[in-house]
């Protein structure tokens, strides 16, 4: 016998939006903050998916698939705990791209990822962001040395790896296409490098 349907809680949308950003944790740094994506994120996100220049994060997109992209975003810090952040300037909120931990299916282990949007690139910001990302997966993941993986046409994102610390420690596949791992220093639970390492 099936249960009688119970109508879902009587809450706006606003109240439940509020209520799943409470379950991704903010992290401020000097100029941004980290932080869940909110539905006025979306166009912004469609904006750059429709650029050829997202064809290193699975693009070009529709605005459907771009709004696919966001509901995944929530969805992995929904099954998993963690996932990625929006990156938004401290005085704007305006957003600017993305970092934090992904583990797909078929992937060897957690990686540190990053997206920054080009008007946010040469300013340091993506440090700054996944800087903070690999620090808070340390110290409240237990993940002490992520690896990333980057396609080798994306020089930007293996100066970034360089920048941070991380070695590349061997080559791969990722979703079909050639990709080289590098793996980040061991941190401890304070985000410092370990003595060890």
């Amino acid at each position: 016998m099936m249960a009688p349907y119970t109508p879902p809680e009587q809450t706006s949308p606003d109240e439940r939006a509020a209520r799943m950003r409470a379950m991704i944790p903010q992290i401020q740094t000097p100029r941004l903050t980290l932080r869940a994506p909110k539905l006025d994120d979306l166009p912004t996100l469609t904006a750059f998916y429709r650029t050829e220049r997202s064809h290193l994060v699975g693009g070009p997109l529709d605005a459907r698939a771009a709004s696919r992209v966001m509901a995944g975003t929530i969805g992995q810090w929904a099954l998993r705990g963690y996932g990625m952040w929006y990156i938004a300037g401290r005085a704007t909120d305006e957003v600017l791209g993305w970092t934090g931990i992904l583990f797909a299916p078929g992937w060897a282990e957690p990686e540190l990822g990053w997206t920054v949007f080009p008007e946010a690139e040469g300013k340091g910001l993506a440090f700054e962001a996944a800087l903070a990302a690999r620090d808070y997966a340390a110290a409240h993941l237990g993940i002490h040395r992520p690896i990333s993986y980057i396609e080798p046409v994306n020089t930007r994102s293996i100066a970034l790896a360089e920048r941070l610390g991380a070695v590349r420690e061997s080559t791969g596949a990722l979703l079909g296409k050639p990709c080289l791992i590098y793996r980040h220093p061991a941190l401890d639970d304070d985000g410092s490098v370990e003595a060890y390492a």
